[in-house]
């Protein structure tokens, strides 16, 4: 079960396009057995049929245009009176993805598409019948809009949780960054410090060794036995440094 999400996620054009092949195998069911409708209809809702099954084909590689597209084709539709069948259902998967991942003016003109696509389609195809009133052509549309609107509603919110991710992810690396950078101010300050240790260490017994070594220099002649204490002193405070300095 991995290994297939794991494909569907590297392959998404893939997918669409099999979900594509099988809406059309389903379209085409429909247009052949559709038991009204002139064979000019038939004809010419094949390539209207064709052209939706290529915006779910394309959804994700290029959603703007495939809105566009769809548009066309269900303007197409209502101004040579090819009826809606399986294959409006891309219109739907059109609606939820540029909804979700799409720009947001191609979010606006899909939402908007959808609030007047039911309208569109139930004056170009009334019902004729003694039953049908303003009321229920009303109730009908509503009911025809929900899904649309449904569809738009879900990508939407799919899109606002995508964002608030990435902005989590952003302020996470953004607090890492600053972490390091804190890090890396501690440790120089600590480096710091401790050069400073170093460097006073260093001074005074570099000190006391250029003192011993006057002294010495002062007395070898007349006070051997203090020369070499001081000697002694010296070698003794050379050898502290260097201890010092190797902690």
């Amino acid at each position: 079960m991995q290994r297939l999400y794991d494909f569907i996620r590297r392959h998404p054009t893939g997918v669409d396009t099999f979900w594509a092949v099988v809406l059309l195998g389903l379209s085409g069911m429909s247009i052949v057995g559709a038991p009204v409708g002139s064979g000019r209809e038939r004809v010419t809702a094949v390539p209207l049929a064709v052209a939706l099954c290529v915006v779910v084909a394309l959804r994700r590689r290029a959603p703007e245009k495939m809105l566009l597209l769809a548009i066309g084709t269900g303007l197409a539709q209502l101004l040579l009176g090819v009826r809606p069948d399986v294959a409006d259902f891309a219109l739907l998967v059109i609606t939820y993805t540029v909804a979700s991942v799409g720009e947001r003016w191609a979010s606006r003109l899909a939402l908007a598409c959808c609030l007047g696509a039911a309208a569109l389609s139930r004056l170009r195809w009334p019902q004729e019948t003694d039953m049908d009133s303003w009321p229920q052509t009303v109730f009908v549309v509503v009911v025809l809009t929900v899904p649309f609107v449904l569809a738009w509603v879900l990508g939407d919110s799919l899109r606002t949780r995508r964002a608030y991710f990435s902005q989590l992810e952003e302020r996470a690396a953004r607090l890492e960054r600053e972490r390091e950078a804190q890090s890396k101010v501690a440790v120089a300050a600590e480096r710091a410090r401790i050069a400073r240790e170093l460097h006073d260490v260093v001074a005074h017994n570099v000190s006391v060794m250029v003192v011993q070594a006057d002294g010495a220099a002062y007395v070898m002649e007349t006070s051997p036995d203090q020369a070499r204490q001081a000697l002694e002193t010296i070698s003794g405070t050379g050898r502290q440094a260097l201890a010092e300095m190797r902690r």
